[in-house]
C-alpha cells in the first residue's frame, strides 16, 4: 500500500510538468507498471497502444481491451481496472491488471486517473490557447498587410471619380471596376482569416 501511495503521489505531482499527451501516458505506464501489485497496464489512446507487463504476463489478447469503458470499473474475474482517460479525445482508455484489489486500492487508482485526466485536459487547453494566440498574431500581421493592399485600389477609385470628365466615363468605370475587384479579393482574404480564428476559438471555449 505504501508503494502504491508513493507512486500515486509521484505521478500526480510530476504529470503536470510534462509537455505532451504521449509523455504523460508513457510516464503513467512506466510508473504503474513497476508496482508490485500490478501485473500489466495497457493504455489505448486514439489507436496507439502503450503498455508495460511483468515477465511472463500476457494480457494483450484480453477481451476487455476491445471495449472502451465509460467510467471507472473493476472486473473481478480478471482483477482488472478499466477507465476512460479524460481529455478532448473520446477514444482513450486505461486497463490495469492487478495481483490484489480492495476498495482502498480502487479509490487510489480512481483518484489518480482523475488527476491524470485533468492534467491532460489542462495541457490540451493550454496548447489550444497557444495555437489561438499564434493564429491571432498571424492574423493581425495579415490584417495590416491587407489594409495596406486596400490603399492602392481605393486611391485609384477616388482618382477615377475625380478625373472622370478627363478620363471619360467608360475608362473611369473600368478603372473603378478593376479596383473594386481587387478590394473584393482583399476582403475575401480578411474573411478567411476571420473564419479560421472563429473555428479555432470554438474548439477552446
Amino acid at each position: 500500500m505504501i508503494e502504491l501511495l508513493f507512486t500515486a503521489f509521484t505521478i500526480a505531482s510530476y504529470v503536470w510538468l510534462l509537455d505532451n499527451r504521449e509523455k504523460i501516458l508513457r510516464f503513467l505506464c512506466d510508473e504503474i507498471g513497476e508496482l508490485e501489485i500490478c501485473r500489466a497496464i495497457v493504455v489505448i489512446d486514439n489507436g496507439r497502444e502503450y503498455y508495460r507487463m511483468k515477465k511472463g504476463v500476457r494480457v494483450l489478447d484480453c477481451e476487455y481491451l476491445r471495449y472502451q469503458p465509460k467510467s471507472f470499473n473493476f472486473v473481478e474475474k480478471e482483477m482488472l481496472i478499466t477507465a476512460p482517460i479524460s481529455g478532448m479525445s473520446a477514444n482513450s482508455s486505461v486497463y490495469i491488471f492487478l495481483n490484489q484489489y480492495d476498495e482502498e486500492i480502487g479509490q487510489i487508482f480512481q483518484d489518480l486517473l482523475r488527476v491524470v485526466g485533468r492534467a491532460i485536459e489542462d495541457l490540451e487547453v493550454r496548447k489550444r490557447k497557444e495555437e489561438l494566440l499564434k493564429t491571432v498574431r498571424e492574423n493581425l500581421k495579415q490584417f495590416q498587410h491587407l489594409s495596406d493592399k486596400l490603399r492602392n485600389p481605393l486611391a485609384v477609385i477616388f482618382g477615377a471619380l475625380e478625373l472622370k470628365d478627363e478620363l471619360g466615363l467608360e475608362k473611369a468605370c473600368l478603372m473603378i471596376s478593376e479596383s473594386a475587384e481587387k478590394i473584393k479579393r482583399v476582403l475575401d482574404e480578411l474573411s478567411e482569416c476571420e473564419v479560421q480564428t472563429i473555428r479555432l476559438t470554438r474548439t477552446i471555449f
